[in-house]
């Protein structure tokens, strides 16, 4: 009995472990904000090149990966895409559209990151 007890115990706490280690699943608007992202944005954000890097000299190598960051602001990401912030030029309308900056800011403030 004990031995089923016990091993029922390391079962459950491996089970947890899986389950916490599993990323939450994105919303469809977050789905296509990383369809975005990743058609867009990563080739500047993606670690190691220039907008990363950039970002790890003005604040730190845990802010620079935007994708992983969970303290975005919504108004802070439309600023810096329509405005531009930095060396990063603004972006039209015409190169990225309402709807799909919309997504884009959902995917990068979901809760937890992209851990």
């Amino acid at each position: 009995m004990r031995f089923a007890a016990a091993s029922l115990i390391c079962l459950l706490m491996a089970s947890a472990r899986v389950l916490a280690a599993e990323p939450a699943a994105l919303s469809p608007q977050q789905e296509h904000g990383k369809k975005v992202y990743n058609g867009l944005c990563v080739f500047c954000h993606a670690p190691g090149l220039w907008g990363t890097t950039t970002l790890a000299k003005r604040m730190d190598k845990q802010h620079a990966v935007l994708d992983g960051r969970t303290d975005l602001a919504p108004a802070t990401i439309r600023v810096a895409v329509r405005v531009g912030i930095g060396s990063m030029p603004p972006l039209r309308k015409t190169e990225v559209t309402d709807s799909d900056l919309d997504a884009v800011i959902a995917y990068l403030t979901r809760a937890g990151g992209n851990r």
